[in-house]
């Protein structure tokens, strides 16, 4: 999960210099995200630092306030009859993108109705439905949930999400996701 996390953010221009930032902070290589070696434990070790410097993981704060620590995961492939069940974190952008309920779903409408939250434009949905349109995929998301049969909680992906929901059951090819299963996600749905 970790690396796969850092592998995603590390392409998006939001997130690449907070991450380059606590890569350097550590004397860190790019190619410890870019070309990991995940059967490494110091690279394990130093990524879940990377992590934790940049979003708080194993420091109970920020993305990962609350985050338990044996968490099972497992890969899984959702198609467009899944989109309903994913919901963001909870956030005040997405709240709002999303009229409060938190699904991509609700946002793909306030975003095809040409509204902005908080002043932000939706160029990057638009443009990421263009490219799923012309075959693009994707790395996957990384869900988490109580158990698998309910709501899935974006941890990681939320803009990727929001473009597959606009995508929607027509356009839609199935996607990849990292799925992370434990009890302490219930306050997280």
């Amino acid at each position: 999960m970790v690396s796969l996390f850092l592998s995603s953010e590390f392409r998006s221009v939001r997130w690449r210099y907070p991450i380059a930032e606590a890569l350097a902070a550590l004397s860190a290589p790019p190619d410890l995200i870019e070309e990991p070696d995940t059967s490494s434990p110091e690279e394990n070790r130093m990524r879940a630092e990377v992590l934790g410097r940049f979003r708080g993981y194993r420091e109970n704060r920020e993305l990962f306030e609350g985050y338990p620590v044996d968490v099972r995961w497992f890969r899984a492939t959702l198609e467009a009859h899944d989109l309903p069940r994913l919901k963001y974190v909870d956030y005040s952008y997405w709240n709002e993108l999303s009229g409060g309920t938190r699904r991509p779903v609700d946002a793909a409408t306030t975003i095809r109705a040409g509204r902005k939250v908080f002043d932000v434009p939706n160029d990057g949905f638009v443009a990421g439905l263009r490219f799923v349109r012309a075959g693009g995929t994707f790395s996957p998301l990384i869900l988490v949930a109580p158990e698998s049969d309910g709501d899935l909680v974006i941890l990681e992906g939320h803009v990727r999400a929001t473009v597959y929901a606009l995508a929607g059951q027509d356009e839609l090819r199935p996607f990849s996701a990292l799925v992370g299963l434990h009890d302490a996600f219930r306050g997280w749905v």
